[in-house]
This record gives structure tokens, C-alpha cells and sequence, in this order.
């Protein structure tokens, strides 16, 4: 059963507020606009490829999927990557997730928003829910 915003928000809240170490939790996080240097990406193209995120913290390490439509498997498929270093921003509630290699981090606030740097140009940003603990 859903949580109702109230919950989610007091979950999230204690997320954000918890180490890593102390539980594991996960994100599925939708991309509604995603925007680069010369281009807004329209909703039909957003709609086709299905762009997401997902956060997943564990016990002792974080990861980001990248993921997207893939004409060839003719579903989504999923790139994943091992997070170098997690920053939380005490002043303003934001966890943050980088990736140093691909250059490519995601930003996660308090009210589940997000921003993603894909570290090639293009900057996305939609919602994230809860899909575990």
C-alpha cells in the first residue's frame, strides 16, 4: 500500500537525515523535463524514451541507474554505476550523489525532487518515490 504524502515526507525526511550505514533505501526517479545547451527535450520524446534514475543506498555503498528506452531490447534498460562519494547539505536537505568517472551526479531533495548532471551536457529533473525499505 502507498504511503500518503505526510508519511512520505517523514520518511524521506529520516532518510536524508540518516547515514547511509544505518539502513538501505531506494528511488525510482521519474525524468519530466531534461533540457541541454541547445535543446528542451518535448514531452513526446520524454514520453518515448522514458527517461529515469535510480538511487539505491545500502550499508555500505550507493549506486545510480541510468536508464532509458532501448529500441534494440524493445524495453527499458538500466546503466549502473558505483557512487564515489555521497554529500548531504545539512542547511539546505539535499543529499547528493557523485559519480567522478562519467562525471554524472544526481542531486536529491527534500520533497523528492531531482536533479540529474548526466556529465555529457544534458540536465534532467522530475520526481523520485520511495520503492524500498
Amino acid at each position: 500500500m502507498p504511503l500518503s504524502a505526510p508519511l512520505r515526507l517523514l520518511a524521506l525526511a529520516l532518510t536524508l537525515s540518516v547515514p547511509a550505514a544505518a539502513m538501505a533505501v531506494e528511488y525510482d526517479c521519474k525524468v519530466t523535463r531534461k533540457v541541454n545547451a541547445d535543446t528542451v527535450y518535448a514531452p513526446e520524446h520524454l514520453q518515448r524514451w522514458q527517461f529515469s534514475v535510480g538511487i539505491a543506498e545500502s550499508q555500505d555503498r550507493s549506486s545510480l541507474s541510468r536508464c532509458s528506452f532501448a529500441t534494440s531490447a524493445n524495453k527499458v534498460t538500466c546503466d549502473r554505476y558505483e557512487v564515489d562519494r555521497v554529500a548531504y547539505d545539512q542547511n539546505v536537505k539535499i543529499k547528493k550523489f557523485y559519480v567522478f568517472r562519467s562525471q554524472f551526479d544526481v542531486q536529491l531533495f527534500a520533497d523528492l525532487s531531482f536533479v540529474e548532471n548526466n556529465g555529457r551536457g544534458d540536465i534532467a529533473f522530475g520526481q523520485c518515490r520511495i520503492v524500498s525499505p
